[in-house]
């Protein structure tokens, strides 16, 4: 069964004081006519070869507001999928992984004592992440589980903006219903969203205020107040990543760009309704930040790392990253892009391309991608370039003596991985970029911007990932040399690139079984690796607590960076320890924030690998996507006191 494109399921009015000129010119209705949002009155901006005409409404009754709520319900699908997945993977499981510790102890601080604290090694704001899991704190009492739980039930709430997003976009119901399943399973949303960490909180609130942001500066009918608050939502986006200021700055820039900011009252009041707020909020964080808590050690080191980078460290960036999100986009979208395919034909009979500027842009775009692959393959790079979160070990950084064991080797299937991720961005540009349309066919100089919304939409959607992409260059600095940048820093270009794929492909028809089939795909294999993962952690932390248990204190026991920074930095903090005590060659984690421990007894999953120690206890743990099984040990240094009575 195949889908047919977008089109609008609504009866258009035409009033008969409309300019014989501007009827003239009313589009007819077309597989490629947006879908009109569901409201009591909707604006529609009529074409004049002399300008804009004023909007003409089409009423419908305010009960249509009901209708439409219930018109909607394919947004429930992906929803129940997501929480049967969240249900299957051991979402309460009691332990902490890579740096959420950091924002799991800051939650418990604020509940004890009611001091907001952020911690010297945190590098993102994250005020706002430590006020939603304090908020869960207090509802369903403070578990490392619970904090598990608000990243689950946030990202739902972003995939739900992110439906709004696309419906705004002018993508059907089922589409973008479709979308949101794609961004919910896609493997480094779905993993990420199973940690504390800041990045997933982070994109559901960047949704949440673009979604409101469209709303409100739609073409033709602005509503100030959802201004205001989309602006206010963004200013939250910036406590919790840096990245959030790039969201207001963003829409006034594709403002200016669309000429709808101009130099007069109204201008000058529609900037402040879009910025005011997020400024106000980030003067008064780094007023907090620099009065009351200290600036973190890591946020400023972020300059230093840019200059002694030089400009060989930032061309470095700029070579890689882009090439690197366009391969990565280029798997998480394939479901989409190979259900697209059977489309090609129908659509290659009309015109492809809107402009020739789109398709030299794709020939350009096309040119560089293949030289960039070429060049990584011949140094022998393959997917995935960055991995933190996905990669050949599974899914989620394990930060534990040993690591975990490849389950997928350095053959065949991550060759295959590149040339189908390759393939994948080529599609992607043409798709999206045969969309564009010539300076003189898009904006009118010296006029008010003219066009359907949806496509102006598209524009801000397209300046908000063009930022957030600039958004990753400041943290990818510190991971130069340790494969240019993390996985996790593209996460807000996921949905993003989602929502400009599927506005781009609205005129081409959409085989919905073959879609839905590799989004099954992706959440097998998401919820197997997560599931993994939080199972492998479980086994760390459980002989850790083991170890407790039978007498080794925490400052002669290396756990793993999850376990050693949530039970030791704080005691680093106030003892004041500056100096690590445990010896030469021991992992990252000891010298940033576990240096209380000598390391006397380690958790490993290896166990010939650590001269000098022996082996006091083993587990197993059972793993989905490995058909071993893996193993834990809990090591001692040979000359240490033997404190196991048995085993675990």
């Amino acid at each position: 069964m195949r889908e047919e494109p977008s089109g609008s399921d609504g009866i258009e009015q035409r009033s008969p004081e409309a300019p014989r000129e501007a009827i003239a010119t009313w589009p007819e209705r077309s597989p490629d006519r947006p879908e009109p949002p569901d409201q009591a009155t909707t604006p529609v901006p009529l074409a004049h070869p002399d300008g804009p005409v004023t909007a003409l409404p089409v009423t419908k009754p305010r009960s249509s507001r009901l209708r439409s709520v219930v018109r909607n319900w394919p947004v429930l699908i992906p929803l129940a999928l997501f929480a049967i997945a969240a249900m299957v993977v051991p979402t309460m499981t009691n332990i902490a992984t890579t740096d959420d510790w950091g924002y799991t102890r800051s939650v418990e601080i604020l509940l004890d004592d009611g001091h907001l604290r952020v911690f010297p090694v945190v590098a993102a704001t994250a005020v706002g992440q430590i006020l939603w899991g304090a908020l869960f704190g207090l509802t369903f009492g403070m578990t490392l589980g619970v904090m598990r739980l608000s990243t689950v039930v946030m990202v739902a709430l972003g995939a739900v903006a992110l439906y709004a997003i696309l419906r705004q976009l002018g993508i059907g119901r089922g589409r973008s219903a479709t979308g949101m399943a794609l961004y919910l399973f896609n493997p480094l949303g779905f993993i990420l969203s199973f940690t504390f960490m800041t990045d997933p909180h982070f994109v559901s609130i960047l949704l949440i205020s673009l979604a409101l942001y469209m709303h409100g500066l739609r073409l033709g009918r602005e509503i100030g107040w959802v201004i205001v608050i989309a602006s206010i939502v963004a200013g939250y986006a910036f406590l919790i990543r840096q990245q959030g200021a790039l969201i207001p700055l963003s829409v006034v820039l594709w403002l200016i760009v669309s000429r709808r900011l101009p130099v007069s009252r109204p201008g000058i009041r529609r900037a402040l309704q879009v910025a005011l707020a997020p400024a106000l909020m980030l003067l008064g964080y780094y007023l907090w930040l620099r009065f009351f808590n200290d600036v973190p050690d890591v946020q400023e080191g972020f300059l230093q790392g840019v200059i002694e980078a030089g400009w060989s460290g930032t061309w470095l960036l700029l070579q890689r990253l882009p090439f690197y999100v366009v391969m990565y986009l280029g798997v998480f979208l394939m479901p989409v892009i190979v259900a697209i395919l059977p489309g090609f034909r129908e659509r290659l009979q009309n015109r492809f391309f809107e402009s020739p500027l789109g398709y030299w842009l794709f020939l350009g775009f096309t040119g560089v991608a293949l030289t960039m692959f070429f060049v990584m393959t011949a140094k022998g790079g393959v997917m995935p370039y960055m991995p933190q979160f996905v990669g050949p070990s599974g899914f989620g950084p394990p930060d534990v003596q040993g690591s975990r064991r490849r389950i997928v080797g350095e053959g065949m299937l991550l060759e295959t991985l590149t040339i189908t991720a390759i393939l994948g961005a080529i599609l992607i540009g043409l798709l999206v970029l045969r969309r564009v349309r010539g300076g003189q066919q898009v904006l009118r100089p010296r006029r008010p911007a003219t066009g359907t919304p949806d496509n102006h939409a598209a524009g801000l959607v397209a300046m908000v990932a063009a930022w957030q992409f600039i958004g990753m260059l400041p943290p990818s600095y510190h991971y130069l040399n340790r494969g240019v940048s993390l996985d996790r820093y593209m996460l807000p270009l996921v949905p993003l690139g989602i929502a400009l794929l599927l506005w781009a492909v609205r005129d081409i028809s959409l085989a919905q079984p073959v879609t839905w089939l590799g989004i099954a795909l992706f959440a097998v294999v998401s919820t197997a690796g997560t599931r993994d993962y939080l199972v492998f952690m479980d086994a760390v932390w459980d002989m850790g607590r083991f170890a407790n248990e039978r007498g080794v204190e925490n400052t002669k026991l290396d756990a793993g960076s999850g376990w050693d920074g949530y039970h030791l930095y704080t005691s680093m903090l106030d003892e004041g320890i500056t100096k690590a005590k445990s010896p030469p060659g021991s992992p990252w984690w000891v010298y940033f924030y576990a240096k209380p421990t000598d390391s006397t007894y380690i958790v490993s999953t290896v166990l010939r690998a650590h001269r000098g120690y022996i082996m006091v206890a083993h587990r197993e743990y059972d793993q989905w996507l490995d058909d071993e099984p893996g193993d834990v040990y809990l090591l001692r240094r040979f000359d240490a006191p033997w404190p196991i009575l048995d085993p675990p």
